[in-house]
């Protein structure tokens, strides 16, 4: 993929964490608990307590961009 910000060729890779993968509206430092409890949070990966979670993504070296394709839940490494 071409990367839409400075139009170098990005990287295909994975993001992990042991924990679930959000994203969580308006929120500036980290926080505790899983998506659920915030209004507006978005799963990016399911937690699998054998392996975390997983979620493909795209990297830009030249601008440090990563994009995740939320649309797509085969993103999503523990998607069922």
């Amino acid at each position: 993929m071409i990367c839409p910000y400075c139009k170098n060729v990005m990287e295909e890779g994975i993001i992990q964490s042991p924990q679930e993968l959000s994203w969580k509206k308006g929120i500036k430092r980290p926080t505790f608990g899983r998506a659920g409890f915030h209004e507006d949070s978005l799963v990016l990966s399911k937690l699998s307590l054998m392996k975390g979670s997983a979620v493909k993504a795209l990297l830009c070296r030249k601008c440090m961009k990563v994009i995740i394709d939320c649309a797509n839940k085969e993103s999503d490494l523990n998607y069922c």
